[in-house]
């Protein structure tokens, strides 16, 4: 939890400095290559995010299994963050003209071509510690770091004056190859002091550890991870492709503002995926409904706070946080805040449906939903400006979570989405959800 919420500390951090030393049209620009470089990486990734953690959780009996899995993950990597960003240096300058009309310099180009590739080896080795039930270093990694020196670099500019979007990507590319240095040294240690153990695992067949059954695991996840890209930022896209850049950066503070809504969520996913792949591995249904249930439940007050509270007060917090000139996105970031309370209500129910085999339900669910949205939003954007567009997207939201709650329900016959706090249960003095 300090991990996490000290990377959204940190990223507001970097959102707030960028609003006071780049002009609101720099800053519109930077929420977008922001939103492309994580859309580039999850296509890069092909799905070894997730699909890490569930084979790492799942073959921790057997050591030379999990260093086998590593090793042929790491050059899928490769093959896919080169493939990325080979094309967005040949082709992402034409792209961005086209499509949002920003003229971009090769250097920034080429910059964020490697943003793109350093981004997928930070995501894949810290997934990579979380399937160890490793979770500092999984947090620390996971955009703590990376975040932390960048939030130095910029104060030092700060300081200085204004600067340009070009040393604001630079300083960026720096601090995620610093931290993905840094992590892939303890990966390979980590490695080194493996030991197996007997916690009575059914082991999956070897083939699944091939190349081909990588990949038969990956690439539906890469799906539904690009397809939830597409329905929780495709909105940023639509009203940079629509609008001017000034609204494209209210729009952004209100978007990026709004995440720290879902950050419990998003906190209990980090620690869930493994236990459930493990818990369904031995057949532990019902623990696992007890255990998420009760996860998603506490997950949900600290999120329900913060909703009540940028609803209440948007104007004065986008104010301090931005400026007087982000003021104005308070409609958006209160219609918005609606959309992410419907993903805190549904709780670990797409953790649960990728954890146990039912990829392919859970990329469905995720393309029908963006499919709706996406163009649910190029209707609303040309009639209701950015505040239709964040109408429509808290509406696919809805839809996405009902979905997932009620196919995991038929898949799994458990529930996942948060109780009433009155029914919460808590182990006794000398038990444990850790699973043995």
């Amino acid at each position: 939890m300090a991990g996490k919420f000290g990377t959204v500390f940190l990223s507001l951090l970097v959102n707030s400095l960028l609003a006071r030393i780049l002009s609101p049209e720099e800053v519109g620009i930077y929420f977008l290559l922001f939103s492309i470089v994580t859309f580039g990486s999850y296509l890069g990734m092909l799905g070894l995010r997730q699909t890490i953690v569930k084979m790492i959780a799942e073959n921790l009996d057997d050591p030379n299994r999990v260093k086998l899995i590593i090793k042929r993950m790491m050059k899928i990597a490769i093959a896919g963050a080169g493939s990325i960003a080979l094309f967005c240096t040949l082709f992402f300058q034409s792209i961005s003209a086209y499509v949002f009309q920003i003229n971009l310099v090769v250097p920034v180009v080429v910059l964020v071509s490697f943003w793109i590739l350093i981004d997928i080896f930070q995501q894949v080795i810290s997934e990579g510690f979380r399937g160890f039930h490793n979770i500092k270093l999984a947090s620390i990694f996971g955009g703590f770091l990376s975040s932390f020196i960048l939030v130095i670099n910029l104060f030092l500019i700060y300081f200085l004056g204004e600067t340009r979007l070009i040393v604001v990507v630079s300083l960026m590319v720096v601090s995620l190859l610093t931290s993905v240095t840094i992590a892939g040294w303890l990966l390979r240690k980590q490695l080194k002091k493996l030991r197996g153990n007997n916690s009575g695992l059914a082991l999956p067949s070897v083939e699944s550890l091939s190349y081909q059954g990588i990949l038969k695991v990956s690439v539906p996840l890469m799906v539904f991870t690009v397809t939830a890209f597409l329905l929780n930022q495709s909105d940023l896209w639509i009203v940079g492709a629509f609008g001017t850049e000034e609204e494209v950066a209210i729009y952004g503070a209100a978007f990026r503002l709004v995440m720290i809504v879902g950050m419990p969520i998003v906190i209990a996913d980090m620690i869930t995926p493994p236990l459930i792949a493990q818990m369904n591995a031995q057949n532990k249904l019902k623990e696992l409904e007890g255990t998420l249930r009760n996860v998603s439940t506490i997950a949900s007050i600290p999120a329900i706070a913060v909703i009540i509270i940028f609803m209440a007060g948007g104007t004065l917090i986008l104010g301090i946080i931005f400026g007087e000139f982000y003021q104005s996105g308070a409609v958006l970031l209160s219609i918005l805040c609606i959309g992410q309370l419907f993903n805190v209500i549904g709780g670990a129910s797409g953790s649960t449906l990728m954890m146990t085999g039912n990829q392919k339900s859970i990329m469905l669910i995720t393309v029908i939903s963006s499919i709706l949205m996406i163009g649910g939003s190029i209707v609303a954007v040309q009639t209701y400006g950015p505040e239709g567009v964040a109408v429509v997207k808290s509406s696919g939201l809805l839809l996405q979570n009902v979905l997932m709650i009620l196919v995991t329900k038929k898949k799994l016959d458990i529930w996942t989405h948060i109780q009433w706090i009155t029914k919460l249960s808590f182990p006794k003095a000398k038990e444990s959800y850790e699973v043995k």
